[in-house]
């Protein structure tokens, strides 16, 4: 009988099931890029924000902003103008009311009023320029109503201007190739003293043959295509419906040393201060964004807004205009902080407090609230707005606005986590930041294009900094102000859906001024399937 082999026994293995999640990571840079409202959300770029409040883009990141300190009251209506005037090395800074103005530079108490150094005025919106003649510094003040006024370091004294029979109506001056020029109110002309003058004849400059839309001058300034005083500088007149009216030269009076270099049309000005120099550019916040003299000398007033500094936030600029038309903006260069700062005056006591603020190097934006911002304006390096309620308060210092919390708050543009219409399961996820004070965060997500945003955290305990040989051994923070990195811990997310927007809350409300920048943002998750 014939033996046949035994049949060898194969051992099955098992086989891992291809249709099985497999858990996968992304990080998400920080959103350098700033607050970018003109993005196809379903196309959107990395390092983008679709919300950006109270966080201010870094050349790395992003950081949390710091609060404000209430500096002065001057009184019980609105703070209309801050502004400084230099001699030397002596810097002083002055604030204005309705009816009177106020002399900031030191103040014993914050929450009590100072005496006026003017008073009896009529109108408290100023515009100001400091001129030198004969090594003597000073600051002349127009206000449109009242009698213009100059200020030499110690004493405040009326303008002496003959050629002109109401001079009162002078509402903004500036100065260029060393002569003061003014614009009178409601008309086509500016005014002009001889070079080096102070005081003396005005001589007119009529715009009403240049200009065709109608209103009248609002304001002028210098453009230049370099950053000094040169040759290339040019006079710039501004008008209400946004004309603009270029001249080359030194004299108006003289035909053949002033020039029309020509007339462009940008859309309508928020207002007379709303201007800021970058280099030698002249840049002016008008109806459409922030608009650079040098783009609108080049293009049609229908495509500036593609040219605008604003462009990356044009819907919601222009969602404003319509909401803060009533009062007029201002814009300040904060050269110290990096930062370009834009007043959205709030109209109504419901009106959110809010301010643009632009990173000047990169040009990303993001939005303070919490800052109630009448008006804005720089005194030794430092950022200072005045409110709608009389007081005027210290940008940026401290880790609260007056002893009150405030929350940043930052969502990512919509990701698809290269799978777009694949759904994804978000497990959980880790922000990691760079900071020199303890803070809380919230970690969260959103997906589907639908911004869902949990409750805020809690501050971190307050406590304050401390000094070598002065705080108290065993209590003193010793290292606080000092940059730490630290690495959040996961948390579970469990979102799902076809695209997700990384979010972090962070609320500020200690004594140290917080300095919280989130680096990037990392999230575990899992594919599903293509819905059917």
């Amino acid at each position: 009988m014939a033996v046949k082999p035994a049949r060898a026994q194969v051992r099955q293995t098992a086989q891992p099931n291809p249709q099985a999640p497999r858990a996968q990571s992304k990080t998400f840079p920080a959103p350098s890029r700033g607050w970018i409202a003109n993005e196809n959300l379903a196309m959107a770029q990395p390092g983008g924000a679709l919300i950006l409040e109270n966080w201010f883009p870094t050349t790395t990141g992003i950081r949390t902003r710091g609060g404000s300190l209430k500096y002065a009251t001057i009184s019980s209506g609105p703070v209309l103008r801050v502004w400084t005037f230099k001699s030397g090395l002596v810097e002083e800074f002055f604030a204005s009311d309705e009816t009177n103005i106020f002399n900031i530079t030191t103040v014993a108490d914050a929450d009590v009023i100072p005496t006026p150094v003017v008073t009896g005025q009529t109108s408290g919106y100023y515009s100001t320029a400091q001129a030198s003649n004969a090594g003597v510094t000073v600051l002349s003040v127009v206000n449109g109503t009242d009698t213009p006024k100059y200020y030499d370091g110690s004493t405040w004294a009326n303008h002496a201007f003959t050629g002109l029979a109401t001079p009162s109506q002078l509402s903004f001056v500036w100065l260029y190739a060393s002569r003061l020029f003014y614009v009178r109110k409601n008309t086509m002309s500016a005014w002009y003293l001889p070079v080096d003058s102070i005081n003396g004849a005005l001589a007119e400059f009529s715009l009403a043959g240049i200009f065709q839309k109608g209103g009248s001058l609002l304001f002028g300034g210098k453009w230049s295509l370099d950053s000094g005083d040169g040759l290339d500088d040019k006079c710039v007149f501004v008008s209400t419906e946004g004309e603009v009216a270029v001249y080359q030269g030194t004299n108006p009076g003289s035909a053949s040393d002033w020039q029309k270099v020509g007339v462009y049309s940008i859309t309508p000005p928020m207002g007379a201060n709303a201007t800021m120099s970058a280099g030698g550019d002249l840049m002016i916040a008008t109806e459409d964004g922030i608009v650079p003299i040098s783009e609108a000398v080049r293009k049609d007033a229908a495509a500036l807004s593609i040219s605008a500094v604003t462009s990356t936030i044009e819907t919601e600029w222009k969602k404003e205009v319509v909401n803060r038309r009533g009062q007029p903006w201002e814009i300040m260069k904060w050269p110290t902080n990096n930062m370009m700062v834009v007043s959205l005056p709030s109209l109504t006591d419901d009106q959110q407090a809010l301010c643009y603020v632009s990173n000047l190097k990169t040009g990303a934006w993001g939005y303070f609230t919490g800052w109630d911002v009448r008006c804005i304006g720089l005194f030794a390096g430092n950022g200072y707005f005045g409110s709608n309620a009389g007081t005027v308060h210290r940008m940026d210092i401290t880790g609260s606005d007056d002893g009150s919390p405030y929350t940043c708050v930052y969502v990512g543009l919509p990701d698809h986590i290269d799978s777009p219409g694949v759904t994804k399961t978000i497990n959980q996820a880790r922000s990691i930041f760079k900071s020199n004070v303890p803070f809380v965060a919230q970690v969260s997500a959103s997906v589907n294009y639908t911004v869902e945003l949990p409750s805020p955290p809690s501050s971190a305990a307050d406590f304050s900094e401390d000094v070598w040989d002065v705080g108290l051994w065993d209590d003193a923070i010793w290292d606080a102000g000092q940059a730490t990195s630290i690495t959040t811990k996961w948390v579970s997310i469990g979102k799902t859906g076809f695209s997700i927007s990384p979010q972090v809350q962070i609320t500020c409300g200690i004594t140290p001024t917080t300095r919280t920048e989130l680096v990037a943002f990392d999230v575990l998750y899992e594919n599903g399937s293509v819905m059917t």
